[in-house]
């Protein structure tokens, strides 16, 4: 009977003890982690912090100072976008009066109107085509 009382005693402490270490390998990971972090002190954090900021900053300036040069030029863009679009609208306008008032033109008159109209509208595109070569090299030389 002693016997038996021993051998349930062992294997209740051996139950016992894989309770306590089944999940070993899970702690001592945790603990050599905190190791890790007990080993850099907090002046060396704020060392490598401040180094980092340093080294970020100019970058995020520079971000920043394209992103507003960018802005600019879209902005003038859109100004430009929307005169081209109020002189289209304006242009529209009289030239359905113009043909209104062709009526008591005779036909000479009428086709110099025709070719003057068709002139004034190639010059006007060959305007915005300049005007937006202007503006890509505008925008390359702020790029630059």
């Amino acid at each position: 009977m002693a016997m038996e009382d021993c051998c349930d005693e062992a294997y209740e402490a051996q139950e016992l003890i894989r309770q306590g270490t089944y999940d070993l390998p899970r702690i001592s990971k945790v603990l050599d982690s905190d190791r890790v972090f007990l080993l850099v002190d907090e002046s060396t954090v704020r060392r490598y912090k401040a180094d980092l900021t340093d080294e970020i900053e100019p970058q995020i300036f520079e971000l920043l100072s394209r992103a507003e040069k960018g802005l600019q030029v879209l902005l003038k863009k859109e100004s430009m976008l929307q005169a081209k679009a109020s002189v289209e609208a304006s242009q529209s306008r009289p030239a359905s009066r113009a043909t209104a008032n062709t009526a008591g033109m005779n036909k000479l008159d009428v086709r110099r109107m025709q070719m003057l109209a068709r002139q004034k509208q190639k010059l006007e595109e060959e305007l915005a085509t300049l005007q937006a070569e202007v503006d890509a090299m505008e925008l390359n030389a702020m790029k630059k």
